[in-house]
């Protein structure tokens, strides 16, 4: 039997998840393959899925900007992702769709892997869309956790908060970078950088313990190189991408592929 899996999103040239399955199928001994179906507008999210029932997929990732656009065309949400309203995981059975959230789980396990604990810890979080639900989903359960979030529209950041139930965040816009402040940990969900551009200025931002940034590429991403020298940790996202990976390839195939993390980072060729 072969595997048809695939990632809908736009764009998708720089992803890596192909790379990923790809060693995950050789490590589970399966047969099968992983598109990209790089789709630029919501309006021809019906052709792709039409698309995709024909060829029989088994399963796709969800990336920008779909995840909450995809929730219609599901038969049913795993709880988490009704209770984030945004999925990054689609199973296809014979007659229905099922939608899941892994990018939870990716968070979790890249905290899990650098001994984070953030209870008790003052974090800033750098925008408040895309993943920025799973990473606050994760905040949410450590216990007397003092958040604050920056997003460019504090209105919208506010409604996301309150629809997750996070009541003891302060938002801020971007002036607020202009502050001197120290945290525990910063959290980069925003897409600066991604273009090659430099980070903002965060010089006033003192980070203690941790700096991650939802970005993988370059290794130290341009938010990263903020906090090179400071002495913190400083984690890219490319542990996320690979355990929210792993946990789709177990939904869709009811195995758990060995993860070999220095191996998956030469096989991408990440580091540069």
């Amino acid at each position: 039997m072969y595997l048809n899996l695939g990632l809908i999103g736009n764009p998708l040239s720089h992803t890596l998840s192909p790379s990923i399955h790809s060693r995950f199928l050789v490590s589970a001994g399966l047969n099968g393959g992983y598109a990209c179906f790089e789709t630029p507008s919501k309006e021809q999210l019906p052709d792709v899925f039409s698309l995709l029932k024909k060829f029989r997929f088994r399963g796709v990732n969800v990336t920008v900007p779909y995840k909450e656009d995809v929730i219609r065309f599901m038969d049913f949400l795993d709880p988490l992702a009704e209770d984030l309203q945004a999925v990054n995981t689609i199973l296809f059975e014979d007659d229905y769709t099922k939608g899941f959230n892994t990018d939870v789980h990716g968070f979790a396990e890249t905290l899990r892997e650098n001994s984070l604990d953030f209870s008790g810890s003052k974090v800033l979080m750098l925008g408040c869309g895309g993943a920025a639900k799973a990473v606050l989903r994760c905040l949410k359960d450590y216990e007397d956790i003092r958040l604050t979030v920056i997003n460019r529209d504090t209105e919208k950041a506010e409604k996301i908060l309150k629809f997750l139930n996070f009541d003891n965040a302060e938002i801020y816009d971007y002036n607020y970078i202009s502050r001197e402040a120290a945290y525990d940990a910063v959290i980069n969900a925003t897409s600066i950088g991604l273009d090659g551009s430099p980070f903002i200025n965060m010089k006033k931002t003192i980070c203690t313990k941790a700096a991650v940034d939802l970005q993988y590429k370059p290794w130290v991403t341009p938010f990263l190189q903020c906090y090179a020298d400071s002495g913190c940790k400083i984690i890219n996202g490319f542990s996320m991408l690979v355990h929210q990976a792993h946990k789709a390839f177990e939904i869709w195939t009811g195995r758990k592929a060995e993860i070999d993390m220095q191996d998956l980072i030469k096989l991408s060729g990440a580091v540069n």
